[in-house]
């Protein structure tokens, strides 16, 4: 912070700005307090509700909360059957994500974005998105297109997933580098940070309940689910060569994660093949549950992580002349929703029961991610410290000579201010399932399912169309809300 900075904060905004800005700052809304009506109807089965109500907070929420509204609207609509709806709300979030990415995402800097993150709240920058979600944007669109039976389109969004992850790595160094060289300039070693004993104490107890949810043969951003949709894909509907190669690539991938699931090895024989039984096959698919949440962990003056920072930033903080009236460090850490169904018994004439079986756990994609760009939070938080440190000090440096009572005012509002704008950004993609499953049978000769949820009084039925490969698609919010047929169509094999 510029010495021009320090002293208009100081000499020009004054005790009662200060005070003023610590109680607008205070009153204003985040994230969570303007979503709780949306999330309320989501959880309660109203997906409708839902998909209304975020379709308002895309119109007159925050602009830079407005990407991930269209993504609950989208997933909202989907939930309610509205291929089209939901179509249009994510070609919309995709537009809102290349303004930001640009046509290559490519990850950008701005000075705006990173001075809000890191003088105010992390939830002022806006949202770009997270890996899994981005995929998950990509995977649900190609299911729109998919039941409308856009081949082409299909086929561009299912590439974009592949694309994802392919940008992932790349965009993750591009950042930490970043990270690492802002973090520089204030005279911390970013990796030293992460590495040293006393912090990393502090860590782990953000990190530990992530890194019980990953399990040790999932590779980084991948997302089973979106690979199996490919692989499905290329499979059911391809003629050439390459699009079974392309099939079997995936499914050598899944059979690294899923080795003993025999509908994915009976799928990759025909790949390998090149050649699909003749038999009409049905794949379901359940989207169940809720997708892990963001709390805030908070680390307040004592912090242990203050051992690592530049000695004349310690030695500041140390000076009881200096009069900080807060150090603070908040950062974001995962809670499970553990309430989800486990699973789904189909039943049909003619049939022997099929109980659908794990494909995606999203919580552990979740997970994963969050545990790897964990330093890139941690170097926000740290830096947002540093800045509010030297602007508290800077004011009250410059109440010296002031009487008491403007000092000890003066006090708590820059106190409060720095308080209330020390937040962990807690936004994320909430109506994303917890977990994925599927099941594989031959259809039925009446082409009518009975579905049972396991452990549970859940029954709905569904007629299969006329159809080589039919796709039903299922979503269980709660164990106690309806299921919902979010999708029944007929993979047609391209022309």
């Amino acid at each position: 912070m510029g010495y021009l900075v320090r002293n208009w904060i100081a000499h020009r905004l004054g005790y009662a700005g200060l005070v003023g800005y610590a109680l607008l700052f205070g009153c204003v809304t985040n994230h969570s307090d303007r979503t709780e009506e949306f999330r309320f109807s989501w959880k309660v089965g109203d997906v409708l509700g839902a998909a209304e109500q975020a379709s308002e907070l895309a119109k007159k929420g925050p602009k830079r909360d407005r990407l991930l509204y269209l993504l609950e609207e989208g997933s909202a609509r989907r939930a309610a059957g509205d291929a089209e709806g939901s179509g249009l709300a994510f070609s919309a979030a995709e537009e809102n994500y290349k303004r930001l990415f640009g046509a290559h995402h490519k990850t950008s800097f701005r000075l705006s974005e990173q001075f809000a993150s890191v003088v105010g709240s992390a939830e002022w920058k806006p949202y770009k998105t997270r890996i899994y979600e981005r995929v998950m944007m990509w995977l649900y669109q190609a299911l729109n297109y998919m039941e409308t039976g856009d081949a082409g389109r299909t086929r561009a969004e299912i590439f974009k997933t592949r694309q994802a992850i392919s940008d992932a790595k790349l965009l993750w160094k591009e950042e930490l580098e970043v990270a690492r060289e802002q973090m520089k300039e204030k005279g911390i070693d970013l990796d030293k940070t992460v590495r040293d004993p006393r912090a990393k104490s502090k860590s782990d107890q953000v990190l530990s309940d992530a890194r019980s949810m990953v399990p040790a043969n999932l590779p980084d951003y991948v997302n089973p689910a979106a690979l199996f949709l490919e692989a499905l894909y290329f499979l059911r509907t391809g003629s050439a060569a390459s699009d079974f190669e392309k099939a079997e690539f995936s499914l050598h991938e899944l059979l690294a994660i899923h080795p003993d699931n025999e509908w994915l090895k009976e799928d990759f024989l025909q790949a390998v093949r090149k050649r699909v039984d003749p038999e009409p096959a049905t794949y379901l698919f359940l989207e169940t549950g809720r997708a892990a949440r963001r709390s805030e962990f908070r680390l307040e003056y004592p912090l242990s992580v203050t051992e690592v920072l530049p000695p004349q930033v310690a030695l500041l903080l140390m000076d009881p002349t200096s009069r900080i009236p807060y150090l603070g460090v908040a950062l974001p850490r995962l809670r499970a929703n553990p309430s989800h169904l486990e699973g789904l018994q189909v039943e049909a004439t003619g049939m022997a029961n099929v109980r659908t079986l794990p494909l995606a756990d999203l919580d552990a994609i979740i997970a994963k991610e969050f545990d790897k760009t964990y330093p890139l939070e941690l170097a926000k938080a740290i830096a947002g410290a540093l800045t509010k440190a030297g602007i508290q000090h800077a004011v009250t440096d410059s109440l010296r000579e002031e009487d008491e009572t403007t000092r000890v005012a003066t006090g708590i509002g820059i106190g409060m201010l720095a308080h209330v704008t020390t937040k962990a950004d807690l936004r994320a993609w909430s109506t994303l399932p917890k977990k994925v499953l599927f099941c594989k049978f031959p259809t039925p000769v009446k082409k009518r399912l009975t579905l049972r949820g396991v452990g549970r009084n859940l029954v709905t039925e569904v007629q299969l169309p006329e159809g080589q490969t039919n796709v039903v698609w299922v979503r269980s919010v709660t164990p106690v809300t309806p299921l919902r047929i979010v999708a029944n169509f007929t993979l047609e094999p391209d022309s």
